[in-house]
């Protein structure tokens, strides 16, 4: 080999060499690595996510799911007044956390663009500083939580319905994807995180309270109460007892004791703090409210009569809806007299995609 050629042969090495990076930084610099949330991270409280996980909040910016725009992803800056759409296509059990949101969407959009969903029914990720929409799991499901840097969540074997006996698992996944994992078989209610560890019951099976940590797997029983909604502060699980009529209640960790906070049927409730609403039931018209207690059973009152669904707690507001009718959008005052207004700003923010 002559000196012409091996110059013109190591010129061709490093002009491959010099590609070769280029392509590897371009294709770096596209690949989104979701950094690493603290462990104590939690991206949606219980009580609105057992409530559909229509509203969740970070850093004073409200996510949910706008019923004047058949679902879709808006977020409503609490500062600045400003209220957009982010994403085309539905949304439910909405977390938000590091910048993120991460939310299940029972339906799709063909069109292209920022934001856009471009798949099927599943769980997506989006990029709120980017609009940066992708799907993270081809799936359905009916509850899901972020924990530190896992996406917990139920998932139905493909095909089945929501009848009651259908095939459903327990998936734990990495915020930047991969494979999801099995954590259990069976069916769940998603929604309390605390210490790390899901406080759940499968109220198709025994309904008993259990913790499961999502890192390990390892689960244990923590009471054989057959608790619904269960809802862990650390020292006190809140709960609705299908033993008895489902009254509202909380359970002591230290001591298993347990007290009764209101006495009557209850179909929902979402706490914040020491403030409970929840949703009475009755055999009559009349026994149907929305009302509010403390945790210690004291100070109730009605917040509206009637029969109301998806009661959501952000920045400071309590957010619901009349039972047959996903229009309008209520919204009282947390704390402080009660004052039911409609949520306004969902209406008329609403935009063509």
């Amino acid at each position: 080999m002559n000196k012409n050629v091996k110059r013109i042969f190591a010129l061709m090495v490093a002009i491959a060499v010099i590609g070769l990076l280029a392509t590897v930084k371009m294709l770096s610099d596209n690949v989104d690595i979701v950094p690493s949330n603290s462990p104590d991270t939690i991206g949606n409280t219980a009580g609105n996510l057992y409530n559909g996980g229509l509203f969740a909040e970070e850093d004073g910016i409200i996510y949910f799911s706008n019923p004047y725009d058949s679902r879709k992803l808006y977020s409503y800056d609490t500062s600045s007044g400003l209220c957009k759409k982010l994403a085309a296509g539905s949304a439910s059990f909405i977390n938000a956390a590091g910048g993120y949101i991460y939310y299940y969407s029972d339906s799709a959009s063909s069109h292209a663009g920022l934001g856009y969903v471009r798949k099927g029914r599943g769980i997506y990720r989006l990029k709120t500083a980017k609009n940066e929409n992708i799907m993270l799991a081809d799936t359905t499901t009916d509850g899901m939580i972020l924990t530190g840097d896992t996406l917990v969540y139920t998932a139905f074997a493909e095909g089945a319905k929501d009848d009651g006996n259908a095939d459903v698992g327990l998936y734990g996944l990495d915020t930047n994807g991969g494979d999801p994992a099995l954590l259990l078989k069976g069916h769940p209610g998603v929604g309390s995180v605390n210490n790390g560890l899901l406080y759940y019951s499968c109220m198709q099976e025994s309904g008993h309270l259990n913790s499961l940590n999502p890192l390990t797997g390892a689960s244990m029983e923590i009471s054989s109460l057959r608790m619904f909604l269960p809802d862990s502060d650390g020292s006190k699980i809140y709960f609705l007892d299908a033993d008895d009529d489902y009254h509202l209640k909380a359970f002591s960790v230290a001591d298993g004791s347990v007290s009764v906070i209101a006495a009557e049927r209850c179909d929902t409730f979402n706490r914040y703090g020491n403030i409970i609403y929840y949703q009475t039931a009755g055999r009559n018209s009349s026994d149907y409210a929305l009302k509010r207690i403390f945790t210690d059973g004291t100070g109730m009152e009605t917040v509206r009569n009637g029969v109301h669904r998806n009661i959501s707690i952000a920045a400071g507001y309590v957010f619901f809806r009349d039972f047959q009718s996903d229009v309008p959008v209520y919204m009282t005052p947390l704390s402080g007299s009660v004052n039911v207004s409609t949520f306004d700003i969902a209406a008329v923010s609403v935009v063509a995609d």
